[in-house]
């Protein structure tokens, strides 16, 4: 191991003399930048382990104001990287936000009560043949298949015919009323 010379001893004295002389100027410089105390402190901190790196092996320092100059730059571009990291953070965020949450559920359809006005249904009732109509009103009243069918004196079986042929020929009718509501 070798020890340091007398000459390395002095420029990391001078290196040290320079950078105690520079750092309230850097860090209000960066305070300006960041607007934030925390992180002026850590582009200032930054900054100086970079010029460290740079310079602290060299055998001779270069004049102070490149010093100067060299710091300054790299407390900006220091700045730009710090807020490039912020906005690759931000912006994961947002994505991890987007995936988490589920898609907005399309909205229910309207009802069909909602899309069919009064008239509109009653027309298309009174489109059914005379049969088809008494038997659909009937179970509309909440009347059984089985005292539709005794009052008619018809099997419960034509009964749910009736109402069958009924509701698809309403539906029929109803449908092109539908699809222009829904529009």
């Amino acid at each position: 191991m070798t020890l340091p010379s007398d000459a390395d001893e002095v420029v990391a004295q001078r290196l040290h003399e320079l950078l105690a002389r520079q750092r309230r100027w850097l860090l209000a410089q960066a305070r300006a930048l960041c607007r934030n105390p925390a992180d002026a402190e850590d582009l200032t901190q930054e900054t100086i382990v970079r010029f460290l790196a740079a310079f602290g092996q060299v055998s001779q320092l270069p004049d102070e104001h490149v010093c100067a100059s060299w710091l300054v730059t790299t407390l900006t571009n220091c700045f730009y990287d710090q807020l490039r990291r912020q906005r690759t953070r931000e912006r994961s965020v947002e994505e991890l936000a987007r995936q988490a949450l589920p898609a907005a559920p399309e909205p229910p359809p309207r009802p069909l009560h909602e899309r069919v006005s009064d008239e509109q249904f009653s027309s298309a009732v009174q489109a059914l043949s005379p049969v088809a109509r008494t038997t659909f009103e009937m179970h509309a009243r909440g009347r059984k298949y089985k005292e539709i069918a005794q009052e008619l004196g018809i099997q419960e079986g034509t009964v749910a015919k009736r109402l069958h042929d009924a509701r698809s020929k309403l539906r029929k009718l109803l449908e092109p009323l539908i699809q222009v509501g829904d529009n």
